[in-house]
């Protein structure tokens, strides 16, 4: 007798099954026991914190003798200055370079030294005071109109 001819459905997900991987167990498994045990009667208390104005910000104490204030991480600005100041700024690099010991000085940390300075020395308002009376020196056509 001639036998049944096989089962082609049967042979493709027999050979799906075998191709398969199975989920390796985690190497570092999450404990199941909770870290903080609170009872549902317990209260919890939370501080909520208010927005501070500039004048009553709290100074964080500090044990060093730096006067370079923590500013945290900078911000990257666009920034265009004048022949004069960007030769000033090279002459500051060249300054620290060949000084012993040598001392990096980029062109962003005289101008981070220059607006600290400014800005213990005046308010946002002088500022715009002092600005607003010196004369504008326009020496390019400005923006190509279309």
């Amino acid at each position: 007798m001639a036998e049944p001819p096989p089962d082609g459905l049967a042979t493709l997900t027999a050979q799906r099954e075998r191709a398969r991987r199975s989920m390796p167990a985690p190497r570092h498994p999450i404990s199941a026991t909770p870290l903080v045990n609170i009872a549902p009667s317990d209260e919890v208390q939370v501080s909520v914190a208010t927005p501070a104005t500039v004048d009553d910000q709290p100074r964080p104490l500090t044990t060093s003798t730096s006067a370079v204030p923590d500013v945290g991480a900078p911000v990257r600005v666009t920034l265009y200055v004048d022949r004069q100041a960007d030769e000033f700024m090279e002459n500051a690099r060249i300054a620290g370079l060949t000084a012993r010991p040598k001392v990096d000085i980029s062109r962003s940390a005289v101008v981070r030294l220059a607006l600290r300075k400014l800005m213990a020395e005046m308010s946002p308002a002088e500022v715009k005071a002092l600005l607003t009376r010196q004369e504008v020196s326009s020496t390019g056509p400005g923006r190509k109109r279309r």
